[in-house]
């Protein structure tokens, strides 16, 4: 039975690790397009690379081989406890094993987990159940934690106890695990006796229990949790574990306020690279949607051969084709049941929102920023004052042989930064520490900093003029007009930004952008959605934008501001328009 590591020389059987690089590798393989959806092929690419940073002598994690390896020979000697199989314990597909291999063998410098936070998002049937029961159990007993707490939670109990039930009865039938660990199943626990480890179903109505510290959280079906609640008393249960893990695993849904549309957003990002998360590992199965920025076609939703990019287990698991081809025939002949189909057999979610930016034209425009050089060139800027409990930004515009420049600041109360990091999300004390973001205030934004700075800006560059949204600051707005800072108010409308949006769109689709690779300009530009009115002029749309956008906002005031005065010398008849973005 599995031994937790001892001595560094003790080897397995099979080498696992060599699987999880040569599914990688074939999933980036072009001839494999039509198995394989660019976000597989966006995590393969990131599992390679990640491979390289941890040989370099100031990577901030490594990999190790055993731990690789030894979650996944842990996997292969539990037995199959749903169906019948030709081998009495699972053998896991390589897709699982590209998981297990990446969420287990990557290391901190201290022997921990790299990765404390792991999405598995894939369509229905394809084994997400025994792959948790894997991982809990090897949580349990495995990861010398002194006291483990394993839980698994949904919105029910009977949600819940899914991966629970499938975890004790793999107790009960390996009595090598039994005994190597000193486990006993009980009705509603596995007890592991020789680490004092508990493992227990815990759902939404039992949130409030107290004593809960949990070393390793496995959130079943994500998709279903109606909002936040259940996640964040866990969360802040779990403060004193050194090495947890939250596991989350779910199929797509439809649309609901709770936390799954944003994990998603975010795990896509991470993939993409908009995100650095060194903790958070995004695996997200499912057919593609039409996307000019990812260069991504649309999948026939009734294209066999594309159901496996939501259904790795399909080419080994014939029972599971015969049942996704019965769905598509249903699909096809009852409407009723054709958006089930899309949701839970092809992991399409119920809808999309499309983002404004082309984010791999943006991303194309990272050039550098020379603030010394651009010290004495006409500059102009954007102040968005839109949030006192989050996000302000000032950003600020060149225009210089054809090009646009782009600088800028952000300012966040330190609770903001607190419920970043409490969600585990934005990497908002990061940010803090390396400079990009400013703490000031407590609870909500001092304006006092921001007053300092845009009056430094005036007397350091050559600012032409300042645009400014009014929403919370009309006392500071004019103290800086009375020390003579160049300001005009910026009409929150699509007739104000339409211009300014098409100018920016012109630039960065161009190459003629330079951002300087900021990384929370970045991530507020992968969050903005734009709305149209009747004339078809757009604007950012606060609502439906998926987080912050405030910094994005700042700079279109800013490219707006310097639009007027290049064609009309100053903002008054750029400006007439009125507030229609959602706030």
């Amino acid at each position: 039975m599995p031994s937790r590591k001892t001595e560094s020389e003790q080897t397995h059987d099979k080498d696992f690790v060599a699987v999880a690089k040569a599914y990688a590798k074939k999933a980036l393989d072009p001839k494999n397009r039509k198995r394989f959806g660019i976000w597989i092929r966006l995590a393969a690419k990131r599992f390679l690379d990640d491979l390289d940073r941890a040989k370099k002598k100031d990577a901030p994690f490594k990999f190790d081989v055993w731990h690789a390896n030894d979650i996944c020979d842990f996997g292969e000697k539990l037995p199959h406890v749903e169906g019948k199989w030709e081998t009495p314990t699972i053998i896991l597909h390589e897709s699982h094993v590209f998981f297990l291999v990446q969420l287990f063998g990557f290391r901190n410098l201290d022997g921990t987990r790299r990765f404390t936070t792991a999405l598995f998002a894939i369509a229905r049937k394809n084994a997400k159940s025994t792959l948790a029961a894997v991982i809990a159990l090897y949580c349990q007993v495995c990861e010398d934690e002194t006291g483990p707490q394993v839980i698994t939670a949904a919105t029910t109990y009977d949600q819940a106890s899914i991966v629970f039930k499938v975890a004790k009865r793999m107790v009960e039938k390996t009595s090598d695990l039994r005994e190597a660990f000193n486990m006993v199943a009980y009705a509603k626990a596995i007890a592991s006796y020789c680490n004092g480890g508990t493992f227990k179903a815990l759902h939404a109505k039992a949130s409030t229990q107290d004593g809960l510290n949990p070393s390793c959280t496995v959130l079943d079906e994500l998709h279903a949790h109606k909002n936040h609640d259940l996640l964040n008393v866990l969360k802040s249960a779990a403060g004193a574990r050194g090495n947890p893990l939250w596991l989350y695993l779910t199929t797509e849904g439809y649309d609901s306020p709770g936390p799954w549309a944003e994990e998603r957003e975010f795990a896509k990002k991470v993939l993409r690279g908009l995100v650095q998360a060194d903790h958070y590992l995004a695996i997200y199965y499912a057919v593609d949607e039409k996307s000019e920025d990812l260069g991504t076609e649309a999948d026939d939703d009734f294209d066999e051969e594309a159901w496996h990019k939501a259904n790795p287990l399909m080419e080994v698991n014939p029972k599971l084709l015969i049942e996704i081809r019965k769905a598509a025939i249903e699909a096809k002949e009852k409407p009723g049941t054709y958006g089930e189909f899309k949701i839970k057999r092809l992991n399409r979610p119920s809808s999309v929102a499309g983002g404004w930016v082309n984010l791999t034209k943006w991303r194309e425009c990272s050039g550098a920023v020379d603030l010394d050089m651009l010290r004495t060139v006409p500059c102009w800027g954007g102040l968005d004052l839109s949030s006192t409990s989050d996000l302000t930004s000032l950003r600020l515009v060149w225009r210089l042989n054809g090009w646009l420049y782009t600088y800028g600041w952000r300012w966040v109360p330190p609770a903001a930064t607190r419920r970043r990091v409490a969600r585990g999300l934005v990497p908002y004390q990061a940010w803090v520490e390396s400079g990009l973001l400013i703490e000031c205030g407590d609870e909500v934004i001092d304006y006092a900093p921001i007053e300092a700075k845009v009056l430094e800006v005036k007397e350091t560059f050559n600012l032409q003029l300042l645009a400014y949204d009014n929403w919370n600051a009309p006392q500071l707005t004019q103290r800086l007009k009375q020390a003579s800072v160049p300001m005009e108010l910026f009409r929150q409308g699509p007739q104000s930004y339409h211009p300014a949006m098409q100018d920016l769109e012109l630039h960065y689709m161009a190459g003629r952008l330079a951002h300087g690779n900021d990384p929370v300009l970045n991530w507020n530009a992968s969050n903005l959605v734009a709305r149209q009115d009747q004339n078809l002029n757009n604007a950012p749309d606060r609502r439906k934008s998926t987080e912050k956008i405030d910094d994005m906002a700042s700079l279109l005031m800013a490219t707006g501001a310097s639009l007027s005065a290049a064609t009309q010398g100053d903002m008054d008849g750029f400006l007439k328009g009125g507030i229609k973005a959602g706030r």
